[in-house]
């Protein structure tokens, strides 16, 4: 009489109790008013799916990796960033947690920031016009931190391609642009627009164009409207690094031997091998992670001593593809039941 042999999938700390992330690189860019944190080289779990928490308190900007995903049975390195808007001026602490499934939250490192040095945040230009208005003229708005300078008709190069800067000295901002188009024999009017971040609340004056339109003044009442995560990455799964190897279990009385599956974590194909040594009736299932049988590779009845390869691609039943994620390959004979973890990854 064989002894059932049952294995036991459990889901907290895997792999993920004091894991190691020497490889973990953080730094941060600036575009506009958006700041990007980039998280490179972090290894975690290979089916992991990350959103973002952040918080402000104060200078300390927390952000935590929370993964979503599936726990599954390797390990692997992706590639994170997160982009916030709505930051306030002032010298920061960014601290970078993750809160990863069967782990306690760990702290991979932290940054200083220096936010709030004036900078554009946007710019627009028209078409060449046909026509233009009698004079060219700058109007100012103002959003919250945020002052956008609206320029009508100036007669510029046709081809036109500026590149704005702002500097900000006592309670004057000083614009400049430059056209880093290239030079050509002839000129028209454009309808341009840029807007520059952040300002504290204050009142100033703007001098541009060495005043040519004047030193109109504008009032900045407000910060702006909040702290909000503009973009969000996760690259793909690379280089896997470790892979829980299955026991490679003799079945009582050596009935089944060998049972393997390679490659595995597999793309398109895995090609399973098994040896038996008795005439056993055998059905070759696999199931999803939660139990489900997705389909029967083989039912044989009385099969005879041998070495066995049983080809596998991915397939439900139907044909159909299967997403990523593990699936249990099971082989049934009578009471007994062996147990083995398969990774598909696309």
């Amino acid at each position: 009489m064989h002894k059932a042999i049952f294995v036991f999938l459990t889901i907290c700390g895997l792999f993920l109790t004091n894991t190691c992330f020497a490889q973990d690189s953080l730094y941060t860019s600036i575009s506009n008013d958006t700041l990007t944190i980039h998280h490179t080289g972090t290894e975690r779990n290979c089916a992991a799916l990350f959103t973002w928490d952040v918080t402000v308190v104060e200078n300390l900007i927390t952000v935590t990796e929370v993964d979503t995903g599936d726990q599954v049975w390797c390990m692997c390195y992706f590639d994170l960033q997160v982009s916030l808007t709505g930051i306030d001026p002032g010298t920061y602490q960014i601290d970078v947690w993750s809160d990863d499934i069967g782990s306690d939250p760990i702290l991979h490192g932290s940054l200083s920031l220096d936010w709030g040095n004036i900078s554009s945040t946007g710019q627009q230009e028209s078409e060449c016009l046909n026509t233009r208005d009698d004079t060219s003229y700058v109007e100012l708005s103002v959003n919250g931190d945020t002052l956008a300078l609206f320029w009508n008709t100036p007669m510029l190069n046709c081809i036109f391609m500026p590149v704005w800067s702002g500097w900000l000295n006592a309670d004057t901002f000083y614009v400049t642009m430059v056209d880093t188009g290239p030079p050509v024999d002839c000129i028209c009017p454009f309808e341009v627009e840029a807007s520059f971040a952040p300002f504290q609340p204050g009142s100033y004056t703007l001098n541009f164009w060495n005043g040519e339109y004047g030193y109109p003044q504008f009032d900045i009442a407000s910060l702006r409207d909040g702290l909000e995560i503009s973009g969000e990455y996760q690259s793909p799964c690379y280089n896997i690094t470790t892979l829980q190897n299955e026991v490679n279990r003799q079945l009582p009385d050596e009935v089944i031997l060998n049972i393997s599956a390679y490659p595995n974590p597999f793309n398109s194909q895995t090609n399973i091998t098994f040896r038996i040594l008795d005439s056993i009736d055998l059905e070759i299932q696999i199931l999803n992670i939660d139990g489900t049988r997705v389909r029967t590779l083989r039912n044989l009845s009385q099969t005879q001593p041998g070495y066995y390869e049983i080809p596998w691609m991915g397939l439900d039943y139907k044909g159909n593809s299967l997403s990523s994620g593990v699936y249990l390959l099971v082989f049934s004979f009578g009471p007994e039941r062996s147990v083995n973890r398969l990774l598909l990854l696309k």
